[in-house]
């Protein structure tokens, strides 16, 4: 089993690798999609840079809000109420 100071760490790189990828989408939306002639067309790079730096942006939003922003339940004391369906009140 990992520790919790383990997951963090490996949760934290994968922010850093998500920034490299989201960088690498934002390249090839401004840089390679605007060249005059590209092998697989100007549509292909438009579409694949949005879609590294939409993806990359959505898990880093959401890893992010689940390591610092998390709301912890607060603990609240147990009653069990007593079973006394067999004594008689008067």
């Amino acid at each position: 089993m990992s520790s919790r100071r383990e997951r963090k760490k490996k949760k934290l790189l994968l922010i850093l690798v998500s920034c490299f990828i989201f960088g690498i989408g934002y390249y090839i939306l401004n840089e390679v999609s605007t060249w005059f002639e590209v092998p697989l067309g100007v549509t292909f790079y438009v579409i694949l840079g949005c879609t590294l730096m939409a993806v990359s942006g959505i898990y880093i939003g959401y890893t992010i809000k689940q390591l610092y922003f998390t709301k912890r339940r607060k603990r609240t004391k147990r009653i069990y109420l007593d079973d006394n369906s067999n004594e008689k009140s008067e």
